[in-house]
C-alpha cells in the first residue's frame, strides 16, 4: 500500500510540475498572418520546423508539410524576383497568388520548385496585392525569403537586339521579358510569353548554329534574316542548337522565347555549325556472309541533332543506293556476292544544307556447314543398339564444329541423347557415327525419329537452313 501510494505520488507531481515548453509556429505560418513586404529589396529569415501546412494552402505549385506567408502590395508596374538562400537540395518551393484566402489565383510565372525548377521572376501590376507562400516538404529549419524588383531586360524588344560576336557568350535573361504588340510568330513556337533579341552579322559564309547553354523547358530559339526576318531556322528546344547558312556581312536576328515556366537566365553563343559523320549505326547481322541481306541502320552523327535529308551508301563492290528522308535510323539493305573486306562510304545532308561523308570497313565472310546425310536403320527392335551416321561437309572455311544427336519424344520435344566436337577442313567431309538403342517409348510410337543438328563453334552459321536432317527407323515388334 505504502509503495501504492508512493507511485501515486509520483504522478500528481508530473502532472502538477511545469512541462517542457514547445517552440511554437513561425509568426506568419498562416495566410492570415503573412508578414507585411513593404518596401523591396525584402529579406527575411524564418524557422520552418515547427511551421504547419493549413487545409487550403493552395496546390496549383506544390503541397507541403510546412508553409509560411508574405504579403507585398505593387506600388507600380514592374518585374519581381523572388529568391530563398538555402542549397538547392534543401529549398523549399515559393509561389505567388493573388486574390483572397480560399479564392487565391496562382499568378503566371511565379513557381519555383525545389532542386531549380520553374520560375522567380514575374510581372507585378501596380496596386495588385500579392501573397507568397513557402512551402517546405521533406526539409524544414532556417530558411532566407528575399524579394527584389528587376529592371525590364534591355533586349526585350526586336528594335533592342544585342549584338551577339561571333564565338562569344553573351548574357540574358527572359525573366523579366514581354512579348511586343505584333511580335513576329515563329513557326516552330508552341506557347511562349517573354522574349529576348539577339543579333550577329556574319564575317563569314558557312554554316552558324545559335545555342543557349541552358537547358530550358520549352524555349523557341528562331533565326531570322536581315530586316524582313526572313526565317532561316526555328527549333522549339533549347538543347540543340538553331543551325543557318550565312553569307558574309548579312545580319541575322535570334530571338529567344520561354513560356512561363522556363524563364530563366541564360547565355547566347553564335559559333560555326558542328559537322556531320554520317556512320552506319548498327550492321545486321554482326557477322554478314553472302547467304544474308546485310541490312545496314545510318545514323546523321550530327551533334546538333537534325536527321538526314537525303544522301548515298556506296557499298564498296561497286554498287550504291539512296539514303531517303528519315526521322530516325535510315536502313539500306545490300547482299554481297563474295567474301572480302569492303570499304562502306556513307555521304549525307540535312535539311540546313550541312554535308559529310565517312568511310567503315565491313567483312563479309560467309561460314556454313551443312548436315549433308543422315543414315540409320530402316527397321529395329526394343533394346536394340544401332548406329546412326550423320555426314557433314563445308567448303569455304576450316570449321570447328558441333554436332548433336536428337531424338523426338512422345511430347513432340526434342531429346539431345549424343553430341560430338571436331574440326571440319574446308572442302572436307565427315562422318560422325552415333549410336542409339531403342527406347519403350519408341515402340509405342511405332518408330524412332531422330535428328542431326550441326553448328559452328565460334562463328555463326551465315545459311542455317542446311544444319538439320530427320530420318526415322521403325520399330519392329519381335521376340525381347
Amino acid at each position: 500500500m505504502r509503495a501504492l501510494m508512493i507511485g501515486a505520488a509520483a504522478v500528481l507531481a508530473a502532472a502538477l510540475a511545469p512541462g517542457t515548453a514547445h517552440a511554437a509556429p513561425p509568426a506568419n505560418d498562416d495566410f492570415a498572418d503573412a508578414t507585411v513586404v513593404t518596401a523591396l529589396p525584402f529579406s527575411s529569415t524564418v524557422d520552418t520546423r515547427e511551421g504547419t501546412a493549413a487545409n487550403d494552402d493552395p496546390t496549383s505549385c506544390d503541397w507541403s508539410t510546412s508553409s509560411v506567408w508574405y504579403r507585398y502590395t505593387a506600388p507600380a508596374d514592374g518585374f519581381v524576383r523572388m529568391a530563398t538562400d538555402r542549397p538547392d537540395d534543401r529549398k523549399p518551393t515559393i509561389s505567388a497568388y493573388t486574390g483572397a484566402r480560399g479564392a487565391l489565383t496562382w499568378t503566371p510565372g511565379a513557381c519555383k520548385y525545389p532542386h531549380g525548377g520553374g520560375s522567380d521572376t514575374f510581372a507585378v501590376t501596380a496596386g495588385s496585392t500579392y501573397h507568397f507562400l513557402v512551402q517546405d516538404r521533406e526539409f524544414a529549419g532556417p530558411v532566407g525569403f528575399e524579394l527584389r524588383l528587376v529592371p525590364r531586360v534591355a533586349n526585350d524588344d526586336l528594335a533592342a537586339a544585342v549584338d551577339v560576336p561571333f564565338g562569344t557568350d553573351v548574357a540574358g535573361d527572359t525573366g523579366a521579358a514581354t512579348l511586343e504588340a505584333g511580335e513576329v510568330q515563329p513557326s516552330c513556337e508552341s506557347s511562349t510569353t517573354r522574349s529576348v533579341w539577339y543579333r550577329h552579322t556574319a564575317d563569314h559564309a558557312g554554316f552558324l548554329s545559335a545555342r543557349v547553354a541552358q537547358d530550358l523547358s520549352n524555349a523557341t530559339v528562331s533565326v531570322f534574316r536581315g530586316s524582313a526576318l526572313a526565317e532561316v531556322d526555328c527549333l522549339n528546344t533549347s538543347h540543340q542548337p538553331a543551325v543557318f547558312a550565312s553569307s558574309a556581312g548579312e545580319t541575322y536576328y535570334i530571338r529567344v522565347a520561354n513560356g512561363i515556366y522556363g524563364t530563366a537566365p541564360l547565355t547566347l553563343r553564335v559559333e560555326d555549325a558542328p559537322q556531320i559523320k554520317p556512320f552506319a549505326r548498327y550492321v545486321l547481322p554482326e557477322q554478314p556472309g553472302v547467304f544474308d541481306e546485310v541490312r545496314f541502320g545510318i545514323e546523321p552523327g550530327d551533334p546538333a541533332g537534325r536527321w538526314l535529308r537525303g544522301g548515298e551508301i556506296h557499298f564498296g563492290d561497286g554498287t550504291s543506293a539512296p539514303l531517303r528522308a528519315s526521322e530516325g535510323v535510315s536502313q539500306v539493305l545490300h547482299r554481297y556476292a563474295a567474301d572480302g573486306e569492303y570499304e562502306i562510304t556513307i555521304s549525307g545532308y540535312t535539311t540546313d544544307g550541312r554535308s559529310g561523308t565517312t568511310t567503315q570497313k565491313l567483312k563479309v565472310e560467309t561460314h556454313d556447314v551443312t548436315v549433308s546425310n543422315l543414315v540409320a536403320p530402316a527397321t529395329a527392335k526394343l533394346r536394340e543398339t544401332t548406329t546412326v551416321e550423320a555426314s557433314l561437309t563445308t567448303n569455304r572455311y576450316d570449321e570447328n564444329v558441333v554436332v548433336e544427336l536428337l531424338r523426338r519424344k512422345a511430347t513432340g520435344y526434342w531429346e539431345v541423347v549424343g553430341t560430338e566436337t571436331l574440326p571440319l577442313a574446308k572442302d572436307g567431309m565427315a562422318v560422325v557415327p552415333f549410336t542409339y538403342t531403342i527406347t519403350r517409348e519408341d515402340e509405342l510410337l511405332g518408330k524412332a525419329t531422330l535428328k542431326a543438328r550441326v553448328r559452328l563453334a565460334g562463328h555463326e552459321d551465315n545459311h542455317p537452313v542446311d544444319n538439320e536432317r530427320v530420318v526415322e527407323t521403325i520399330v519392329v515388334v519381335g521376340t525381347r
